[in-house]
């Protein structure tokens, strides 16, 4: 039976009813599996793309939750996180995720698998929140010092008395999509790899064996290929909507898009070891869905906080920055070569790129405040690191400069390389004299590039940046390493200028 969730609780709280009446067998045990992944601490409802009304977020995921235990009870239902919940918003990455551990607390998660973003923080915070958590944190692949570094590879649970193991995965790739001072120390093994060990050691001992994996779809089916002994996989990482559970090599694959836009379904009827039905779904957490008063209660407490810390003074400086929009889209400016430098240094690149476009503010002298910095780069653009050859990078900055001396929001400000620009030349032969440190740009070498996901993405017309090779998409806010750089520093002074020179 096929069965999809609409608009309000009142019609799901009836179809839970009528399903369950008519699917189960006299003989086999329930047991429901509640999933969400790649929530990136949207704990507030949000508008996604499209749409024209708030919705989705824990607050509202909360209520589905707990309609769904009511219905078919509390001791029934298993509630599984696969990772990359607590980074993404202002709400948690001011506070190290602390605001969606505690929400999560609230909701009663049974299991966490801690997805890439997690280690955002550094692997200090992510092991306080790991204790912070109410929940086991399951790693099966990483390590410190021949050490689990969550202490759980898998968890044994019992749900209406079928005994239900879980293990948790985490991407390979971790190392190489966050600052490497992250996981300094920290071994992350091949996790299909791993997952056939654990999993010859779980499986006697379990009825139900469940893979929470932060891999991405691709990967789960390969796990699914390569592990037969899971019986279900709740993944995440690719944030790919599955509307109905998929089943491969005998495996059950499930994965419920991202953002807690929907909650993900799973009912499975279980004889001894064998699951001998099942059925699959995304409830989507539409705005008809009521926010849930604990979790909003949560959610108020951490905004005036966030309130508290914007206005927390971080450093300060002696001169203006200028991020005034005719100059920041022309010509470069101090602001801009600050803030070009500091995403250079953060990924120890070669050449960082950031466009003029991104930057909205300008910060006056005096004290600075995070809200400030936050002004300044107000949008939700990361940090990106790719790899591209000295002829591209050329045709970058050849884009870059395109309709000097008008305004264009893809004019970009520049660390780690100087040119000058001859704005009376045709197009596509205006850059002339480029030099990365001392040394001419080379067209036929490859350069490290720090930048951002907007233009890594191709935003701004920059094509470019699509044909490059990616070394690292860490996920960190450029307004958080912003804000990181002026704490270490203190009182921040003025860069060396003299990095693009447009020519009369």
């Amino acid at each position: 039976m096929k069965v999809r969730f609409r608009r309000s609780s009142f019609v799901l709280v009836l179809v839970l009813v009528t399903l369950l009446a008519v699917s189960m067998s006299s003989f086999a045990a329930e047991l429901i599996i509640l999933h969400t992944n790649d929530v990136h601490s949207r704990v507030e409802s949000h508008i996604p793309a499209g749409a024209e009304e708030e919705q989705g977020g824990r607050v509202r995921a909360a209520t589905v939750i707990e309609d769904i235990r009511a219905m078919y009870g509390k001791d029934k239902v298993l509630l599984l996180d696969a990772g990359d919940a607590m980074h993404g918003m202002n709400i948690d990455n001011l506070f190290g995720g602390y605001p969606t551990i505690e929400i999560m607390n609230a909701m009663g998660y049974d299991a966490f698998t801690p997805g890439n973003h997690e280690f955002n923080y550094g692997q200090e915070v992510l092991a306080q929140r790991i204790a912070d958590a109410k929940f086991p944190t399951l790693m099966a692949n990483v390590s410190k010092n021949g050490s689990l570094f969550a202490g759980y590879s898998a968890l044994i649970k019992e749900v209406n008395g079928i005994k239900v193991g879980i293990i948790g995965l985490v991407p390979e790739e971790t190392p190489i999509v966050t600052h490497p001072k992250n996981v300094e120390g920290l071994t992350f093994r091949e996790p299909i790899a791993i997952a056939q060990l654990v999993a010859k050691s779980v499986r006697p001992e379990v009825d139900i064996l469940i893979a929470l994996s932060h891999l991405g779809y691709a990967k789960d089916q390969e796990l699914a290929m390569a592990v037969p002994e899971f019986d279900v996989i709740v993944g995440g990482h690719s944030h790919t909507r599955l509307e109905t559970a998929q089943e491969v090599n005998g495996v059950i694959l499930v994965q419920a898009h991202e953002y807690a836009n929907n909650v993900g379904f799973l009912r499975l009827e279980v004889e001894g070891k064998d699951i001998v039905s099942y059925d699959g779904f995304l409830i989507p957490v539409s705005p008809d869905v009521a926010k849930d008063n604990r979790i909003q209660h949560i959610i108020d407490k951490w905004n005036s906080e966030l309130q508290q810390r914007l206005g927390t003074v971080i450093g300060s400086s002696a001169i203006d920055w200028n991020g005034e929009r005719e100059y920041v889209r022309t010509q470069e400016t101090n602001l801009g070569n600050l803030v070009a430098d500091v995403i250079r240094s953060a990924v120890d690149a070669d050449i960082a790129v950031t466009n003029g476009g991104g930057i909205r503010a300008s910060i006056h002298a005096g004290d600075i405040r995070v809200a400030d910095v936050y002004n300044t780069l107000p949008f939700d653009n990361t940090l990106v690191v790719v790899e591209m050859l000295g002829m591209d990078i050329l045709e970058a900055l050849e884009h870059s400069v395109r309709m000097v001396p008008d305004q264009n929001g893809g004019f970009l400000q520049v660390s780690g390389i100087t040119f000058e620009v001859d704005p009376n030349a045709l197009p596509g032969g205006r850059i002339i004299n480029a030099k990365v440190g001392e040394n001419r740009l080379a067209a036929g070498k490859y350069y490290t590039v720090a930048t951002n996901d907007f233009l890594a993405a191709g935003g701004d017309g920059y094509e470019t940046f699509m044909n490059a090779n990616l070394v690292a998409d860490t996920g960190i806010m450029l307004r958080d390493v912003m804000v990181d750089y002026i704490v270490g520093q203190g009182s921040i002074t003025e860069p060396e200028a003299g990095r693009i020179v447009i020519l009369k």
